[in-house]
């Protein structure tokens, strides 16, 4: 079990969030969702006992994270197994490397290393990793093969709870599936960050959201993606209702005590011209008293926990593809006519991203959507980065980077610090605001939030240049309308 208890994160001295709790037993499925850059992948190291957390505690047993990729790609799959074992598989590596070091010999027998190696060989197995060799090199590897790696070396710590961070992001259909059908035999708790919307529907039966808006976090029981969304978007409603009933009584109290005050100050004046009655001065005293308790009581009102802020969403973001005014019939790239919208689809490492760049490199003008943001400058800032791909002004750079959502604070912001989402939104940015009018799309969907999805996916459709999109998310290309499907298969 794992236990959360008013846990709150920072990043550089701001709030990410607060208040968080949680209680993760065998069996549960909790998914964690929200726009990219609130705090997600810190709330699950905090969880992990990574980081410490600004406030609260975490308690439970053993505790495994699966991060988003392996986060130094030198060196091979078997010493990255060997290491999560920490010396006896190092030194059960070694010594199945053949090294002939009297002192290994040693270390194997006191550490009983041979127990490493059953214990790798038998996770090997259960994840479809026995026909990795040992030598082969990580950076050799495909996104598939390194996300069965990741999860093998967090299950040799045999844990009690799983912690995910978007662990379809690099899978095909087919590792995808093997996955939802893996996690439902594992017989310990999974907390996972995700925007894969057909995992969170299959995986988990509830939905936590960190929003940006709230401190708190929001909880969603009893459902899967679909079923967040419509409770979402009911609580939504009916936040508007309660804020637009609450401002129609506060314009109706603020007119009341205007009207107080007027007849106060004219009975103060009939008195002032003469009127000296003793009821009169009561009266104008009465009145003058109610109309400040009203006040009193109304600004108590909107400081109290009862008062309903105005509803806010995120700043949207805003995506629109430069349309293509060529001849209909004009072959582009090779094999691939104008205005054609082609679904490149295989297993992982069949080449699917091999095609996509030799795509690119055979002629023609295309903008490429890379898989990952490796390639980028992490010492640039956002602003010089796309200044750099999109010669603009720096007014008009403004502009632009802030309809897609990257506001003053962040101009200056190295890219190296930027999330997985926020530099997949930058190369979107660059990519609309480039000339090109043939888009080459690696995994879209990677690191975006839902909004992002929905912008991406309606853009798309109203597109009518020619696309071709590598993509395991059969719900995207189907919104999209992908019509030509290419298999690749090494």
């Amino acid at each position: 079990m794992l236990k959360a208890v008013s846990l709150g994160c920072t990043h550089d001295g701001d709030l990410l969030f607060s208040g968080f709790d949680l209680v993760l037993g065998d069996g549960d499925r909790v998914g964690v969702v929200g726009p990219n850059g609130v705090g997600k992948s810190t709330l699950l190291r905090a969880l992990a006992g990574e980081v410490r957390p600004a406030v609260g505690s975490v308690s439970g047993g053993r505790v495994a994270l699966v991060p988003q990729q392996v986060g130094d790609a030198e060196g091979t799959a078997g010493e990255f197994l060997a290491a999560g074992l920490g010396e006896a598989g190092v030194v059960a590596a070694r010594v199945r490397a053949g090294e002939a070091d009297p002192g290994l010999l040693e270390r194997y027998v006191a550490l009983e290393a041979w127990g490493a190696e059953a214990r790798i060989g038998e996770v090997r197995q259960r994840l479809g990793l026995a026909g990795v060799e040992d030598g082969r090199l990580l950076r050799r590897m495909s996104g598939g093969e390194q996300a069965r790696l990741l999860l093998a070396r967090a299950l040799l710590s045999d844990p009690d709870v799983l912690l995910l961070d978007e662990p379809t992001n690099h899978l095909d259909a087919e590792g995808a599936a093997w996955l939802r059908s893996w996690l439902a035999d594992f017989p310990g708790g999974v907390l996972a960050v995700s925007h894969d919307r057909a995992f969170l529907d299959a995986v988990v039966s509830r939905v936590v959201e960190l929003d940006g808006i709230h401190e708190v976090p929001q909880d969603f029981p009893g459902g899967g993606y679909s079923a967040y969304r419509v409770e979402k978007e009911r609580r939504w409603r009916r936040w508007l209702l309660d804020f637009e009933a609450q401002e129609k009584d506060r314009v109706r109290w603020e007119q009341d005590i205007e009207l107080m005050k007027r007849q106060a100050l004219g009975v103060e004046l009939t008195v002032r011209s003469g009127a000296e009655a003793p009821h009169v001065r009561r009266v104008a005293r009465k009145v003058a008293r109610k109309a400040k308790v009203r006040e009193r009581r109304l600004r108590r009102q909107m400081e109290s926990l009862r008062w309903v802020d105005e509803p806010r969403r995120r700043p949207p973001l805003t995506l629109a593809f430069p349309e293509d005014e060529g001849d209909a019939g004009d072959e582009v790239l090779p094999g691939v006519m104008r205005g054609d919208r082609v679904w490149v689809t295989g297993r992982n490492g069949s080449g699917k991203t091999t095609l996509i760049n030799r795509l690119a490199e055979g002629g023609g003008r295309a903008a490429v959507l890379p898989q990952t943001a490796d390639g980028l400058p992490e010492g640039e800032t956002v602003m010089g980065f796309f200044r750099s791909q999109v010669p603009v002004y720096v007014d008009d750079a403004e502009l632009l980077l802030r309809g897609h959502q990257f506001d003053e604070e962040s101009w200056g912001q190295r890219l190296g610090t930027l999330s997985a989402g926020e530099s997949r939104r930058l190369l979107l940015a660059v990519m609309v605001n480039r000339p090109e009018r043939v888009l080459l799309l690696d995994e879209p969907t990677n690191f975006l939030d839902f909004d992002a999805l929905d912008v991406v996916e309606e853009a798309l459709r109203r597109y009518r240049g020619t696309v071709l999109v590598v993509t395991h998310d059969r719900y995207f290309a189907e919104a999209v309308g992908l019509s030509r499907e290419w298999r690749v298969d090494s």
